[in-house]
């Protein structure tokens, strides 16, 4: 589907304006605010600029070659701790894979070796080897917590969540802490500037002053389509896993191709209500038969809509084996 948007500034209820420009990915801005003492579900669907924009030439197992020569130095998109703080990933950005996000691990001067994300594949993508023209590619580096998030109040905590633990009501994987004297994120006594936040998965900002803050994001209006691996993790069990749909404008919930077995729920947390490790304030459930989101007994599919900014908790239902589901969805304003 040929992919545009209109060049125009977006504004919606004075927390996000997306500038789109004809030749280059739209600049987009995203403000969350985090009440006094309490905690806020964050989602960031804007990226950091792309540093190549490319064609593919051929793909060997995970080895993507570009076409041309784009004379990249051996090993430049490897992160080097004190001398290189950015950790890399290549986007596919058309044809059937279009979305698949893999951190990059190795490069030479024209082809990169990829994580493909386990229960995706690099089946199908077009390549200038085979085809008329192969399916365009870009690489860009992740937001890291110094590069998303600074100059916050002393104290402040962003917590990271599990992808490989099964069930539900998982307990943090890690928590970091902002020191202003230093300006610097810690995890413990060490050094967290770096630390990646991958794509897609949701993280939690929390506030531990008497005042409000802000989380303001600037970056790249994503111009791929939406695309994600969700899974369960162990037989006959729900598993959450905190994510949130890639737009920088509300989504309607069924615009979103989130919804795959029936009973998947979504847990959304009020990030506007004030507390500590809230309990999800709406809970939307999955209608097989229909294909829609009902909120208790509403069809809410075309009314009920996903805030950029916001990160929630997709529980997938129990199946009888742990399954991986490629979710795929064309953005609103790509559309």
């Amino acid at each position: 589907m040929k992919k545009t948007i209109i060049a125009a500034v977006v504004a919606l209820a004075g927390s996000l304006s997306c500038q789109a420009q004809v030749t280059t990915d739209p600049v987009g801005f995203v403000s969350v605010a985090v009440p006094a003492v309490s905690d806020a579900a964050i989602g960031v669907p804007l990226a950091r600029a792309s540093e190549f924009q490319g064609v593919i030439q051929s793909i060997a197992v995970n080895v993507i070659t570009v076409a041309g020569s784009p004379g990249w130095t051996t090993s430049q998109f490897l992160y080097v701790q004190n001398s290189q703080p950015k950790t890399y990933y290549a986007r596919i950005d058309s044809g059937v894979r279009e979305g698949l996000i893999g951190m990059i691990t190795a490069n030479d001067g024209s082809s990169i070796t990829i994580t493909v994300p386990t229960g995706d594949d690099l089946a199908g993508v077009l390549t200038n080897a085979v085809n008329t023209t192969g399916d365009s590619i870009s690489i860009a580096p992740y937001w890291t917590l110094a590069t998303l998030i600074s100059g916050m109040p002393n104290g402040t905590n962003v917590f990271t969540y599990p992808t490989g633990t099964a069930g539900v009501n998982l307990a943090t994987a890690a928590t970091y802490t902002y020191n202003t004297s230093i300006g610097s994120w810690f995890h413990g006594g060490t050094v967290a500037d770096d630390v990646i936040l991958p794509p897609m998965q949701g993280i939690t900002v929390r506030n531990n002053t008497a005042s409000p803050i802000s989380i303001s994001i600037t970056g790249s209006v994503p111009m791929a389509t939406h695309r994600l691996v969700v899974r369960t993790l162990a037989a006959s069990t729900q598993q959450d896993q905190r994510i949130f749909f890639n737009s920088p404008v509300p989504e309607y919930v069924g615009n979103t191709g989130l919804g795959v077995t029936g009973g998947d729920k979504l847990l959304i947390i009020d990030n506007s209500t004030t507390g500590k490790n809230k309990a999800n304030s709406v809970t939307l459930t999955f209608n097989a038969p229909t294909g829609h989101w009902f909120n208790g007994g509403t069809d809410v599919n075309a009314t009920y809509q996903l805030q950029p900014g916001a990160s929630f908790i997709l529980r997938k239902a129990a199946v009888a084996s742990p399954t991986n589901y490629v979710t795929t969805h064309l953005q609103s304003y790509l559309q």
